[in-house]
């Protein structure tokens, strides 16, 4: 078998020739000199050991061969232009997929509303997403199984990018007939006895975490029960009077029969946004573009995206909790 580099270009110059029926009229349509063309067929000829075209003064025509070989230059061509214009369409942040990772429920809230602004304009860009605890998503996204995980707690992690983008209220969700769902507001001193049920999934541990951490004194840890249920069980356990759990605010936007929510008084939730510095997902950066703009206004951040310093209205420190 001849061996023969065949360039992009050859394939062009001959289909176009074949095309015009004559390597004058590919020469005006490709803007190449006429000589140029006429010699890098020749030359791809002779690598084939065949030849492509009858030449005559009127023109060329393919040979057999040549036939064969246009029809399947052709479609090569067509997978070309198609490849480019795919990788185009994807360095332009319009096609793609983007991996999520999220602490807390999807809901109706910030990531939600985000999700839904940006597939307005960018519907080809496909999207997966990952429910789990803060010391699972971190690792995922430095192996790049995830663009960018939503958390409670603005990280300081080398290598590694992160924007407070929104707060949440944290709730304390209780059963319609408990004594405090007649209060319009819960405080920590309500709750510090209560019996807690909280799920094996997230965000269970880290509510477990921030219930000890917020109410636990001397002698005295909260009551803590995990349950390896879902979060839709977990709210029919509240309403069956089981106990008590803590929910953010974009947790209480889906009803659950039989429970209410209540604020907690003073504890609001700083949600973040944490990706790795060597992502060069064009999908995700077009995405991260539109967070920052939906995200002015609410913070106060600069339109640069940089981080601003914690409001007053964090008077908690939940550096890991729901």
């Amino acid at each position: 078998m001849p061996k023969c580099n065949v360039e992009v270009r050859h394939l062009r110059f001959v289909v176009t020739a074949a095309a015009e029926g004559s390597f004058r009229r590919a020469s005006a349509k490709l803007g190449v000199r006429e000589s140029t063309i006429s010699r890098q067929i020749r030359d791809l000829e002779d690598g084939l050991g065949s030849s492509l075209f009858i030449r005559r003064r009127s023109g060329v025509s393919l040979t057999q061969a040549g036939e064969n070989f246009v029809r399947r230059a052709q479609c090569a061509l067509t997978q070309i232009e198609y490849a480019v214009r795919d990788i185009g369409v994807i360095g332009r942040g319009g096609s793609g997929v983007i991996r999520i990772g999220l602490f807390s429920s999807l809901a109706t809230g910030f990531v939600a509303e985000l999700i839904s602004r940006f597939s307005e304009h960018h519907r080809e860009v496909q999207f997966e997403f990952v429910e789990d605890y803060h010391i699972e998503l971190i690792p995922a996204i430095r192996r790049h199984e995830l663009d960018v995980a939503f958390l409670t707690e603005p990280l300081e992690i080398e290598g590694f990018s992160s924007i407070r983008f929104w707060n949440e209220q944290v709730y304390v969700v209780l059963a319609e007939g408990d004594p405090l769902a007649c209060q319009s507001e819960i405080s920590f001193g309500d709750i510090r006895y209560r019996r807690f049920i909280v799920t094996e999934v997230a965000p269970g541990r880290d509510i477990e975490s921030f219930l000890i951490r917020n109410l636990s004194t001397f002698g005295h840890q909260p009551q803590i029960q995990r349950n390896q249920v879902s979060r839709q069980t977990l709210m029919q356990l509240v309403a069956c009077g089981r106990g008590i759990t803590l929910a953010s605010h974009s947790v209480t936007e889906a009803r659950f029969a039989g429970v209410v929510y209540r604020p907690l008084a003073g504890c609001s939730l700083p949600f973040c946004g944490i990706w790795s510095d060597e992502n060069d997902n064009p999908a995700f950066r077009r995405l991260l573009s539109v967070a920052n703009i939906l995200c002015r206004g609410r913070l106060g951040f600069a339109s640069n995206g940089s981080r601003v310093p914690r409001s007053s209205a964090d008077s908690t420190d939940i550096a890991s909790s729901m």
